[in-house]
């Protein structure tokens, strides 16, 4: 039994050995930044994951680009998000959910920066593709403006 133990630690070992080797020996460097910068993103360190995300954006991977502009959205400087996700779906090839995503965000920004009608058009575009919050955006905003 105790040979059965060492054989399978050995093994685990040897798994994990060839993983780490082939993160490091055929993931680009662009990959590397984009993935240390989803790490930072997930424990809310956004500081972080912009300066990995900017990094990974020198290696033209669009999916860097939603995450800096949703931190830039976030933080308060929706200009920099707009810069960012329209950079995304021009270059990106954004997922459907991210496209709606990514509409609705826009619309986001537009409206805080009180571009109403900008907004209005990206979020009539997300609201097109199936996304409800950009579809109660509309809602409240025509409520809004009726009062």
């Amino acid at each position: 039994m105790e040979i059965f133990r060492k054989i399978i630690a050995v093994l685990g070992l040897i798994l994990l050995l060839s993983g780490m080797a082939y993160y490091f020996l055929f993931r680009s460097d662009g990959e590397k930044y984009l993935d240390q910068g989803k790490e930072y993103f997930k424990e809310s360190k956004y500081k972080e994951a912009l300066f990995y995300f900017e990094k990974a954006e020198e290696f033209d991977l669009g999916e860097a680009l939603k995450y800096s502009g949703t931190i830039y959205l976030e933080s308060g400087d929706p200009q920099k998000a707009i810069v960012k996700f329209d950079k995304y779906l021009q270059i990106g090839k954004p997922s459907d959910n991210d496209r709606k995503m990514l509409l609705n965000d826009l619309g986001v920004a537009y409206f805080k920066l009180n571009e109403i009608e900008k907004a209005k058009i990206y979020w009539r575009q997300a609201a097109d593709l199936g996304n409800i919050t950009s579809a109660n955006n509309l809602k409240e905003l025509e409520t809004k403006l009726v009062k």
